[in-house]
C-alpha cells in the first residue's frame, strides 16, 4: 500500500466476511481495477487510491490511502455502495475511524439545474443543465462526471438539523452515480447528460424519467479518464455506452480510424454519429431483452484485430458479464491495460 497524504480506515462487521471479502474482490475485478489478493489480505492500486482490506474474525479491516481529498471521499462512497449491494449475506455494518472525512460533499461539487429535456430515442433521454461553471466540464481527458441524486434529501435533512437545537446528526446516505458529459455549451451556462431508460431502474434511470424543468441535482467533477491516442480504436458497448462513445468519436481526427459495435434493443434505439475518422459501424440487436449482449460479446470475440505494432485502443462498456467476457477476449489477444479501457456501467439483475 503506497504512503499518501489523505487517510481513512474503517471495519466492516458482517456475520459472513469471508463471503462480503470475496464479493468485494469480484466487484474491484468487474470495475477493472487492479486489486491483488495474498492470503486474507486485498491490496487495491489506483493512480489517486491505495487501499489495504483484510478478511478478520468477524468483520474487514480497511486503509485507504488518497492523493487528495476528493478521491478519499469517493473511495469511501465506492465502499458504501458495493457493502449495500451485498446485504443479502448478512447483517453489515460500516464502522469508520477516519478524521478527515467529516465533510459531506466532494471538494469539487456543485449544483445542476434541469434547464431542457429532448428524448433522443424510446430509450434515451437527453438533459441539459445549468450550472455555474460549465468550462470545468469541457476536457476530453475526463469525460464523466458523478450526480448525487439525492441532493434536495441531503439538503431538506440539513436544513432540518440546523432547525432543531442540539439534535443528533442523522445521516443521509448520498446516491452517486458516474454519467458521461455529452457535449458543453460554456455561452449558455450548460452541460448535456444522456441518460438511458432502462428497466433495470437504477436511480439515475428513476430519476430522468420523473425530471422536470427548474429540478436541482449534485455533481462532482469532472473525472473518470479519456481515451488514449491510437491509429485505430474499436468503440463497442450498449446503450449506456452511447453517450462516450459519440463524444469521443466527435474528437477523432481525419487520421484515425474507429470500428464501432453496438448492441441496442431495437433499430429504434440507433442514433446517428458524427466523426472526422474513417469509421465502420455495426448495430446489433437483441429484442429488447435488457442485459443480453451475448451478441456484442460473441462480435468482439470473432473480430480481426490489428497488428501490435499499429497504435490501437479499445473503449467498451457495458454491462458487467459481458465487459467481463470482452476481458478475456482481449488478454487471449494480447492487448496490454494500456491499450484497453474496459468498463462495467451496471449489473444484470
Amino acid at each position: 500500500m503506497r504512503e499518501l497524504p489523505y487517510k481513512l480506515r474503517a471495519k466492516i462487521v458482517a456475520k459472513r466476511p469471508e463471503r462480503l471479502f470475496e464479493r468485494l474482490h469480484v466487484h474491484l475485478l468487474e470495475h477493472d481495477v487492479d486489486a491483488r489478493l495474498s492470503g486474507g489480505s486485498l491490496l487495491v492500486d489506483l493512480p489517486a487510491v491505495s487501499g489495504m482490506l483484510r478478511l478478520m474474525e468477524g468483520c474487514i479491516d480497511i486503509d485507504i490511502a488518497a492523493t487528495d481529498l476528493e478521491s478519499l471521499y469517493f473511495a469511501k462512497v465506492w465502499l458504501q455502495d458495493a457493502v449495500a449491494e451485498e446485504r443479502a449475506f448478512g447483517t453489515i455494518r460500516i464502522v469508520w475511524s477516519e478524521s478527515c472525512l467529516q465533510r459531506h460533499l466532494p471538494p469539487s461539487f456543485s449544483v445542476l439545474t434541469v434547464d431542457d429535456i429532448v428524448d433522443l430515442t424510446p430509450r434515451m433521454r437527453r438533459i441539459r443543465f445549468r450550472t455555474a461553471d460549465a468550462r470545468a466540464f469541457e476536457t476530453l481527458d475526463d469525460m464523466h462526471l458523478r450526480i448525487l441524486f439525492n441532493f434536495q434529501e441531503l439538503a431538506d435533512e440539513h436544513a432540518s438539523r440546523g432547525s432543531r437545537q442540539g439534535s443528533s446528526f442523522s445521516e443521509v446516505t448520498p446516491i452517486w452515480r458516474v454519467y458521461t458529459v455529452r457535449f458543453v455549451e460554456p455561452e449558455n451556462h450548460t452541460i448535456a447528460v444522456d441518460f438511458v431508460l432502462h428497466s433495470a431502474e437504477g436511480p439515475g434511470s428513476r430519476w430522468a424519467m420523473g425530471a422536470r424543468r427548474g429540478d436541482v441535482v449534485g455533481a462532482a467533477g469532472p473525472s473518470g479518464g479519456g481515451c488514449r491516442d491510437a491509429a485505430w480504436y474499436l468503440l463497442a458497448g450498449d446503450e449506456t455506452a452511447l453517450p462516450a462513445i459519440s463524444r469521443i468519436l466527435e474528437s477523432l481526427d481525419e487520421r484515425a480510424t474507429a470500428t464501432v459495435i453496438i448492441e441496442v434493443g431495437s433499430p429504434s434505439d440507433t442514433i446517428f454519429f458524427t466523426s472526422r475518422a474513417a469509421v465502420e459501424t455495426t448495430w446489433l440487436y437483441r429484442d429488447d431483452r435488457d442485459g443480453d449482449c451475448h451478441g456484442l460479446a460473441r462480435a468482439i470475440a470473432n473480430m480481426e484485430f490489428p497488428d501490435p505494432s499499429r497504435k490501437r485502443f479499445v473503449w467498451m462498456a457495458s454491462e458487467s458479464g459481458t465487459a467481463k467476457a470482452v476481458r478475456a477476449t482481449l488478454r487471449d489477444r494480447g492487448f496490454t491495460k494500456e491499450e484497453q479501457s474496459v468498463a462495467a456501467y451496471w449489473h444484470a439483475k
